[in-house]
């Protein structure tokens, strides 16, 4: 199974929602964010498109959707934490359970000896 990275496109926030399955499911992924469960796809889309993420600057808030052969399987977000836009961060980051312990590789890797 190869694993591949697109920009987050708003009908992925169907599959993320679907994911979320209990309060505790969704502050460990929002690091409450997102306010009460359950959220909505709108929820998420408000807070990707209209919110930039809570980020001020319009160029540092990067969704991410990761996705294989069969469709969605997981979704995280990039941003700079400093300045010069030299540390990045990784953030909601969330899987698919199902997809969980399959052993996921990098499309296109080359195998380390």
């Amino acid at each position: 199974m190869q694993l591949r990275l697109r920009q987050y496109k708003s009908c992925d926030a169907d599959s993320i929602v679907s994911w979320i399955k209990d309060e505790d499911a969704l502050r460990k992924w929002s690091s409450n964010r997102f306010g009460d469960f359950p959220i909505t796809n709108e929820d998420i889309n408000n807070k990707y498109y209209k919110n930039n993420g809570d980020c001020i600057e319009c160029v540092n808030f990067y969704p991410l959707t990761a996705f294989d052969e069969n469709g969605i399987v997981g979704h995280l977000i990039l941003r700079y934490i400093d300045e010069e836009k030299k540390v990045i961060r990784f953030g909601f980051v969330i899987v698919d359970e199902s997809k969980r312990g399959q052993g996921l590789r990098q499309a296109n890797a080359n195998p380390c000896n």
